[in-house]
Formats: structure tokens, sequence, C-alpha cells
């Protein structure tokens, strides 16, 4: 229950301890102010009252003082620190409950404590409301070590998602530079004037991926100008056998958030997964649709080619899972093959 004393018992700890102490002296005297109004004999009640609620205040507040002076002196011992507390806080929380009644009995008109059978009796009470007590104390420390680790847990799974998104972002990157480097030497030595324009393209691309290397998310707006100029990279080595449009049906949705290098990467799996010709050109059509931002294309599969598991689809679908515990959606009809999902509208995903 309390394995690591030093992260059990401590400030946060403590205070909840306190709040649980004035909450037992303000419910013993909430009773005894009940107990007046329905007692003949006001005087006894009210003795007795003052008397309760200061108990409960003295050896709730001991308590806590023998918890914490047991965590400090046996911290790297569970045993004693229970035994120490659990001793000395019994012989104190009974010893001052029968000197209490010693005190208040005669105040009250009452018969003092002279036989052991009345020590006995008020001993055993004494002895029950200090359990109730190191229960409670108990209860309240042991939430706050769940509270404290639940707290932990969800700080380790958040690290480890971000963490685990940046891996996969980053898997990107490297794949996409190898790719626009080949093409750009194959441009140079056909046609250096597209191999101008491609080197100008993939400088700005290339700038807007260094300045995002740490971001998992981008605004949709931001997202689109990232995309439009790898298509434009795209137009210029494949002319006419491509084709590209972007739809946005609410202007507004440009400033909700997405995966950095989402629909870059859709598109850029359209590409490398299809075969296309000035006659048949592969034709991709990226569209805002009320909540969804969606990537189609035609589909004319290559019969042969590099399938990569951790890159496109597969990598997309595992970040926009860390990212929201949501799935993408994909449908393919044959025809058209189109990947779906939702934009998010919270940038914390983004911390």
């Amino acid at each position: 229950m309390l394995s690591n004393l030093k992260r059990s018992i401590n400030e946060n700890s403590l205070r909840d301890v306190n709040r649980l102490n004035v909450m037992l002296t303000f419910f013993v005297l909430v009773c005894a102010l009940i107990f007046l109004v329905l007692a003949e004999n006001s005087k006894v009640t009210i003795v007795m009252s003052i008397k309760s609620g200061l108990y409960m205040f003295t050896i709730s507040s001991l308590h806590k003082y023998m918890l914490r002076y047991s965590a400090n002196k046996f911290d790297d011992n569970l045993f004693m620190f229970r035994l120490y507390r659990y001793v000395i806080g019994y012989v104190m929380g009974i010893s001052l409950y029968l000197f209490s009644w010693y005190i208040a009995a005669p105040l009250a008109g009452l018969k003092p404590l002279d036989s052991l059978e009345d020590l006995m009796k008020y001993g055993l009470v004494g002895f029950m409301i200090n359990t109730v007590i190191l229960v409670l104390h108990d209860f309240v420390i042991v939430r706050r070590v769940k509270i404290q680790s639940d707290i932990e847990v969800a700080r380790l799974q958040t690290r480890n998602a971000e963490a685990e998104n940046l891996l996969l972002k980053q898997q990107i990157q490297p794949h996409f530079l190898f790719n626009a480097l080949s093409t750009l030497k194959v441009l140079y030595g056909t046609d250096t004037g597209k191999g101008d324009q491609y080197l100008l393209q993939l400088s700005d691309f290339l700038r807007v991926a260094v300045s995002n290397n740490r971001k998992v998310l981008d605004t949709l707006d931001d997202e689109l100008t990232v995309c439009k100029n790898y298509l434009n990279m795209q137009k210029i080595r494949f002319a006419e056998s491509l084709d590209w449009t972007i739809q946005i049906e609410d202007p507004e949705k440009l400033q909700g958030y997405v995966p950095t290098f989402s629909i870059q990467s859709l598109a850029e799996n359209a590409i490398k997964h299809n075969s296309f010709t000035t006659r048949q050109p592969l034709k991709i059509t990226i569209r805002q649709h009320g909540e969804y931002i969606e990537v189609f294309n035609s589909i004319k599969a290559k019969s042969y080619g590099d399938i990569s598991t951790k890159s496109g689809l597969g990598n997309l679908a595992e970040r926009y899972y860390l990212l929201t515990g949501e799935e993408i959606t994909v449908k393919n009809d044959g025809k058209v093959f189109c990947v779906g999902f939702k934009i998010i509208t919270d940038e914390s995903s983004n911390n």
C-alpha cells in the first residue's frame, strides 16, 4: 500500500490529511450540536461536545504528526514505519481519550472513571475512534498515491506517443528526399530548364520541412501549401500524365489541424503505387467535406513496385491514431481510392 514512503508521504498527501482532520472535527461538532438540541441536560451535552471536538482535533493532528515523523524516521523500512506509527498512535489516542473523560466527567456531573470496567469500556471506544482515524488517513494517502500514479502514467503515455509520432513522421522525409534527388538527376540529364524549376520547388519544400521538423500538427492551410508545392514538383516531372485539384467547401476549416506531411504523403503514395500516362493520367483530388479532409486518386495499380509498410498510408494511420485515438477511413471501389480523416480542432495535440 505504501511501499515508497518518500513518494507516498509528501506535502500533497499531508495537506489532504489535514483537510480530512478539519472535516472530522467539523462532523463531530455538528453531531454534538444536534444532540444539544435534542438533549434534556444541556450542561452535559455542552461539556461533552466541547470535549469531543477538542479530542478529535487534537488526536487527528497528533496522528498526522506521527505519520510525518514515522515516515521521516523509517523512510526505508515499511514494517518499522507501521509498527512505530500504529503502536504510539494507539497509545496516545487511547490515553488521551481516557484523560479527556477523566477531566470532562466531573465538569459535566457524570460518574468519573473509577473502575477497571469503565477504563476497559472507554478504552475500547478510544481504540475504535483511533482505528477509524488511522484507516481514513491511510485511505487519503492511498488515494493521493493513485492520483499521482495516474498522472505519471498519463505523462509517460503522452511522451511515448509524442516520441513515436515524431519517429514515424521523420521516416517520411528521408524517403521523399531520396526520390526527389533521383528525379532531379534525371531531369538535369534530359531538360536543364525543368531541372532548375524542380530544384526551386524542392528548395521551398525542404525549407518548410526543416521549419516543421519538431511539429506533429500543422494547419490545414499550411499543409495544403506544402502539398501544392509537392504536386507542382511532380507536375514538372510528369507533365500531362498528372492532374490534381483541391476543393475547399468551408474556408474556415483551413484553420483546423492535420498531421504534418499527411496530405502530401497520401499524394506521394498515389503517385508511387499507380502507373499513368498522358492518355491515362493519374487524377488526384483533395477535398474538404464537412469535418473531414479526403484525398481521392484514380486507380491503375502498378504490377510491381516497392511497397513500404512504414510510409504513406500505414505511417499516416499510426500517426493519426496516436494523436486522436481515431482511425482514418479507406475506401476502394476498384476505380477510385479514397483516404479521409477528421480535421483536428484542438491544437493541444501538438504539445
